[in-house]
């Protein structure tokens, strides 16, 4: 995608986004359902696969940084900026349960909820304005 990017478009500043971080450090959290709920915000995942789906999900995170510094494009690392915003952590969750309802009636199945939503908005923008004042003053891309 970015090579496509580079090649339909090469003056362009591409930004890949990275996922927020669904699983905590302290799996224990992800025992006790958020306020207002009943049910756990994982559902029915064994503590012991908590770690597990994190680690994939870290992977992930490291695959795409190093696919952005490999094609010269910057990269908004939402693993990091959202560690204490997981689904798992209770009111200051940004994530929404598995089988948490949404404001649409509808299950998060672990997407944003609005304070996600702002927490991440608020990221990519931070960024982005870093890399057009970085363009404007001339100087070259970093990841």
């Amino acid at each position: 995608m970015l090579e496509d990017i580079r090649s339909l478009a090469p003056r362009a500043q591409p930004v890949l986004v990275g996922y927020p971080r669904l699983v905590p450090e302290d799996t224990a959290r992800c025992l006790t359902p958020a306020p207002g709920q009943t049910r756990l915000p994982l559902a029915d995942i064994p503590q012991d696969a908590m770690p597990v789906l994190d680690r994939i999900q870290k992977r992930l995170d490291d695959v795409m940084k190093k696919a952005a510094a490999d094609l010269g494009a910057d990269y908004v690392d939402l693993y990091a900026r959202t560690g204490g915003n997981t689904v798992c952590d209770g009111a200051d969750r940004g994530i929404g349960g598995l089988l948490e309802t949404s404001s649409s009636l509808l299950p998060w199945y672990a997407h944003p909820n609005e304070k996600g939503r702002d927490i991440q908005a608020g990221t990519v923008a931070g960024r982005v304005v870093e890399i057009l004042g970085r363009a404007e003053a001339g100087v070259g891309r970093r990841s």
